[in-house]
């Protein structure tokens, strides 16, 4: 990655709401994110002819290409939302890969924040650590028309007419959080698509908050495959107990090597087997 995330970073995101990072993947990476996007939610030439009524679409995590799952464990991200949050332990929260193509309209003219459909608790103004953090990529420009995210800075209040449309170059991330006023826009060219895929991070100790949660997918091949691979410290942000913890032991560990293979791969585990 050419950028990193640095502290200027996070008291912006604080201050504004939101941060936009350009050519946060290297081409390489990026190149790799497209192609996968592009396997998953097929190009506007590719579905013309039969377009989804709502001319959009979307995937969830896991997804069915691994590289979209990977990419999702990023080491800037962990660290930053570590900082943000004000502690080591952090959870996933996922997130999705959306399409949109021409002829989309967006359903409200007004912004609106993602915490009511996130969270059992009200926004808060004075603890920050209650507001999920979103990493939304682009993994292709995004141009006039294209439907771009707009973003209010915390300083106009929701004012949709002050919004910053996002138009950038393939590769830029944008953080913001379940407290940022924000809004979809119209897909008005005739041609292309746009293309996002994210996922987020959230307090670890907040179950009252999340989308989405994912101990539903425990026989999903896509996860299993994406587990088996992670080391012990990563699959904690996955929810998972923590090498030491008492629940594994000879059996568990079996049973866990059956249900994601490779999982003690690297012996990380075998301090606790008793």
């Amino acid at each position: 990655m050419s950028n990193q995330l640095t502290d200027d970073h996070l008291d912006e995101l604080e201050e504004r709401g939101y941060v936009i990072v350009h050519d946060f993947l290297a081409e390489e990476q990026r190149m790799e994110i497209s192609a996968a996007v592009r396997r998953v939610l097929k190009p506007w030439d590719e579905i013309k002819n039969d377009p989804p009524e709502s001319r959009t679409d979307s995937r969830v995590f896991p997804f069915e290409e691994p590289v979209l799952n990977n990419a999702a464990v990023n080491r800037e991200a962990i660290q930053f939302s570590r900082k943000w949050f004000r502690t080591d332990d952090i959870h996933f929260r996922p997130r999705s890969c959306i399409a949109r193509y021409p002829g989309f309209r967006w359903k409200s003219p007004n912004a609106h924040q993602d915490n009511g459909n996130n969270s059992l608790l009200p926004p808060s103004d004075s603890d920050r650590t209650h507001a999920q953090l979103w990493f939304w990529i682009h993994p292709e420009p995004v141009e006039e028309g294209q439907a771009a995210l707009r973003l209010v800075a915390n300083e106009h209040k929701g004012d949709i007419s002050k919004a910053e449309a996002l138009l950038c170059p393939g590769g830029t991330l944008c953080i913001f959080h379940t407290h940022t006023w924000h809004s979809a826009s119209d897909y008005i060219r005739e041609d292309g698509q746009r293309y996002t895929w994210g996922f987020a991070f959230g307090h670890g100790d907040h179950c009252w908050e999340g989308v989405k949660h994912y101990t539903d997918v425990g026989n999903n091949p896509n996860f299993q495959n994406f587990i088996g691979n992670l080391n012990a410290r990563d699959r904690e942000l996955f929810r998972f107990p923590p090498a030491g913890h008492p629940y594994y032991t000879a059996q568990t560990l079996e049973a866990l090597e059956k249900q994601y293979p490779g999982w003690n791969a690297g012996d990380e585990y075998s301090p606790a087997v008793r």
